[in-house]
């Protein structure tokens, strides 16, 4: 193995243990490692550029082990970046999100089936086609994204596997995502049915439609979990705690406020009228 190779595998490794026992694991982190890899990576550009293996055996073991292996980190932190910057919010479409992203990954090792099988099964007749850059390549056979690569520094099948080893630690990656959000649900399902469990002495005394109105509301001003809950979730608690079960025409009331010929939000008005009056009237 060329010592160059060797060094610069090792660092690359060293890096990715530091960011593997980082518990924030940002997207900062991910970025200030994309820019050192890819100093890096240039380094190792200009070295392969007149460097000669001398024997195919460690031209193979470069392009097949030691590249892939580099590269495949920087992938990975790349993707990672991608995956956080474009997961929507919200519990259900977060979860379709990364369900989604490890469907496409799955699609991937089928749509190059063949190479996949060969890396996996550790064959090795066709590593001299390859791995190595003084075999000629038929044009026909390869990947267009290909076509007027530069040959000096890289085979045709060396970021194919650098792809297949990023594309093993996406998995787990998006895999724990999907377990953290399906525990969150479940714990969330647990603390609402723990919710449920109480029974409220509490009545509401106005109308249905007023405590609708009070539930969009807060819903709406972002004032319970951010935001970031549901509205039914929020209507089966307000309901069960005044003892009204307002969810079956939740949608429908919503739709008949928005079509109120006078004042849309009237019952939330009343209440700061109510409540500043009430203020006036203290400080008197």
């Amino acid at each position: 193995m060329d010592s160059f190779g060797n060094e610069l595998l090792n660092q690359f490794l060293v890096k990715k243990s530091l960011l593997n026992n980082k518990k924030s694991g940002s997207i900062k982190d991910s970025k200030e490692f994309i820019k050192w890899a890819e100093i890096k990576i240039d380094e190792m550009h200009q070295w392969l550029k007149t460097h000669d293996f001398g024997e195919e055996k460690k031209e193979i073991e470069f392009f097949k082990e030691i590249k892939p292996r580099i590269f495949s980190i920087l992938i990975f932190h790349k993707e990672r970046i991608r995956l956080v910057s474009n997961v929507p919010s919200g519990k259900c479409l977060s979860l379709k999100f990364y369900e989604d992203e490890l469907f496409k990954i799955s699609q991937s090792q089928v749509a190059d089936s063949k190479f996949y099988s060969y890396y996996k099964g550790l064959s090795t007749s066709f590593d001299v086609l390859y791995f190595t850059r003084k075999t000629k390549k038929c044009i026909l056979e390869t990947d267009s994204s290909l076509i007027g690569f530069d040959k000096r520094v890289s085979t045709c099948y060396d970021y194919k596997i650098a792809t297949i080893l990023a594309n093993e630690e996406l998995i787990l990656y998006i895999e724990n995502k999907i377990k953290k959000i399906k525990y969150k649900n479940k714990a969330k399902n647990k603390a609402v049915k723990k919710i449920f469990d109480i029974q409220s002495n509490l009545k509401w005394t106005g109308s249905k439609t007023e405590l609708i109105e009070l539930v969009y509301a807060l819903h709406f001003a972002n004032v319970i979990n951010n935001g970031n809950s549901e509205i039914k979730d929020a209507a089966r608690v307000l309901g069960k705690c005044f003892n009204m079960d307002i969810t079956d025409n939740l949608y429908r009331t919503y739709k008949d406020i928005k079509n109120r010929k006078s004042s849309n939000s009237k019952f939330i008005q009343s209440l700061g009228d109510s409540f500043q009056k009430k203020l006036i009237e203290d400080n008197i």
